[in-house]
C-alpha cells in the first residue's frame, strides 16, 4: 500500500481547491455546524465552481466492473424523478427548488465517488466527522441542560450549534452523533495503536452518551446494527471493549438525575411527574404514532397501478391532525416513502441498488481491507427503516439521508472498485462479485 501523504501535504491539496479536499472539508462542517437549509444551493454553487476550475477531475467514469452501483443509482433516481412533470404545484418556486435539490444530490454523489478514489481523503473526512461530532456534543450537553435550563429526561438533547437560539431537532442530532459514533467504533477495531484506540474509545463514549440523551431510537438501532457487523467481521478482543464502553455510557446517561441531581434535576413539570430516566421516557413513547401514519399513507394509494408505480413525486406525504392524531411532516421511513412515491418498481430498484452497494462493502470487510463502510451502511439502513423522508433529494425534512445512506453506499463501492482496479489480475479472489 502506498504511504499516506503527510498532513501538511494534504492541507496543501485542500488549499489548492482540490475537489477531494472540498468534499472532505465541507461534509463534517455542514452536517454539524452549518444551517442545513443552505446546503443544496451551497453544494450546487461550489461543486459547479470546482468542476469548472478542475475540469474532468471531479467526474470519473468507473471501470466496467465498477459501474453497477452508479448505473443502478441513476435508474433509481431517474424513476423517482420520472413523475416530476405531473401534478406540478402552481408557481415556479417549488419546482425550481426541487430541481436545485435533485441536482445537488447528483453532484454530491459524483463528488463522493471521486473522493473515495483516494482512500486517505476518506480517512480525513471520517476524522472530521468524529471531531465535529465530539465538539458539538461536548458543547451541547452543558449549554442545553445547564445554561438554557432544560430538564432531563423530559427534554431531549439537541445540537445547539447550527441554529444558535434553537437547537437542531433531537432526532437529527441523534442520527448525526450516532453516525460519528459508528465512525469512532469502526476506527477503533481497525486502529493499530493503543493510543489511537484510547482516543477513539473516548470519542465513542462522548458520542454514544449524546445519542442516549437525545433518546433517538432509530439512532440506537443503527448503532446496534453497526456493532453486529463489527462483531461478525472482527475478533472479540477488538469489539468487546466497545460493548463495555456503550454499556457503561448508557448506564451513566440513564442515571444522570441521581448521579448529578443538581445538574440534571428530575423535577415535576406542572402536575405531571417526569419519568425517572431517559430510557423510561424513550420506551414510553411507544411507536410515536408511526403505525397511524403508515396506515394513512396506505389508505391514499388507489388501485393496482399506484401500488406498482407509486403515487408520483408530488403526492402529499404529510398528515394533519384531522387525519391522524399528530401532524407528520414526512413519511418517517425511506423505504415507506420509496414505496409510496415510486411503488413496487421504485422499491425494487432501491433493493437492487442497496444489494449492489452492500456486496462491494462486504467485499472490503471480509478481506480485512476496510470494515467501516459495511458498518456505516448497516447503521444507515437500519436507522432509515423508521426515520427519514426520501432518498431522491439532497435536502430533505430530516436532513440526514445523504450521510446515512448515500455516503457509505457510494464511498464503499468506489473504494472497492479502486482497489480492484489497482490490484494485479488474480491477486484478489473475486468470488463475491
Amino acid at each position: 500500500m502506498p504511504r499516506q501523504p503527510s498532513w501538511w501535504a494534504e492541507g496543501w491539496q485542500f488549499a489548492k481547491w482540490d475537489p477531494f479536499g472540498f468534499g472532505v472539508l465541507t461534509t463534517p462542517f455542514m452536517l454539524f455546524i452549518m444551517p442545513m437549509h443552505w446546503v443544496p444551493r451551497t453544494w450546487l454553487l461550489l461543486w459547479t465552481l470546482v468542476a469548472l476550475i478542475k475540469g474532468g477531475e471531479l467526474f470519473h467514469l468507473p471501470t466496467k466492473r465498477g459501474r453497477a452501483v452508479p448505473i443502478l443509482a441513476m435508474f433509481f433516481l431517474g424513476w423517482m424523478w420520472s413523475s416530476v412533470f405531473y401534478g406540478v404545484p402552481d408557481g415556479w418556486q417549488i419546482p425550481a427548488q426541487a430541481a436545485v435539490n435533485g441536482l445537488s444530490l447528483v453532484l454530491y454523489l459524483l463528488g463522493i465517488w471521486r473522493v473515495a478514489r483516494k482512500p486517505s481523503r476518506l480517512d480525513w473526512m471520517l476524522k472530521g466527522l468524529i471531531g465535529m461530532g465530539v465538539s458539538t456534543a461536548v458543547i451541547s450537553v452543558p449549554v442545553y441542560y445547564m445554561v438554557r435550563g432544560h430538564t432531563l429526561p423530559y427534554e431531549r438533547l439537541e445540537n445547539v450549534i447550527p441554529y444558535f437560539t434553537y437547537g437542531l431537532y433531537a432526532v437529527n442530532s441523534g442520527m448525526l452523533w450516532a453516525f460519528a459514533g459508528v465512525a469512532a467504533a469502526a476506527g477503533f477495531v481497525q486502529s493499530r495503536t493503543a493510543g489511537g484506540r484510547a482516543v477513539l474509545g473516548t470519542c465513542l463514549s462522548i458520542l454514544i452518551g449524546a445519542v442516549f440523551l437525545t433518546q433517538t431510537r432509530g439512532a440506537l438501532l443503527g448503532v446496534g446494527a453497526a456493532m453486529l457487523v463489527l462483531m461478525l467481521t472482527k475478533p472479540m478482543a477488538r469489539w468487546l471493549p466497545l460493548l463495555a464502553v456503550i454499556a457503561v455510557t448508557g448506564w451513566t446517561c440513564q442515571n444522570l438525575p441521581s448521579l448529578l441531581p443538581t445538574v440534571f434535576p428530575s423535577a415535576a413539570e406542572g402536575n405531571e411527574l417526569l419519568l425517572a430516566s431517559p430510557g423510561e421516557h424513550m420506551l414510553a413513547r411507544a411507536d410515536s404514532g408511526r403505525l397511524q401514519l403508515y396506515q394513512e399513507l396506505w389508505r391514499r394509494v388507489e388501485g393496482a397501478a399506484e401500488v406498482v408505480m407509486g403515487r408520483g413525486f408530488w403526492a402529499r406525504n404529510t398528515t394533519e391532525t384531522v387525519e391522524i392524531a399528530w401532524a407528520a411532516p414526512h413519511p418517517h421511513g425511506v423505504f415507506i416513502s420509496t414505496a409510496y412515491h415510486g411503488g413496487l418498481i421504485g422499491l425494487s430498484l432501491l433493493g437492487l441498488l442497496l444489494w449492489a452497494g452492500a456486496r462491494r462493502s462486504i467485499w472490503l470487510a471480509v478481506r480485512g481491507i476496510d470494515v467501516r463502510w459495511l458498518a456505516f451502511l448497516a447503521a444507515g439502513t437500519a436507522s432509515l427503516c423508521f426515520d427519514g423522508h426520501t432518498l431522491a433529494l439532497f435536502q430533505t425534512v430530516p436532513l440526514f439521508e445523504p450521510l446515512l445512506f448515500w455516503l457509505p453506499l457510494i464511498a464503499g463501492a468506489s473504494l472497492a472498485t479502486k482497489i480492484m482496479d489497482d490490484t494485479p489480475a488474480g491477486a484478489l479472489a473475486e468470488e463475491m462479485l
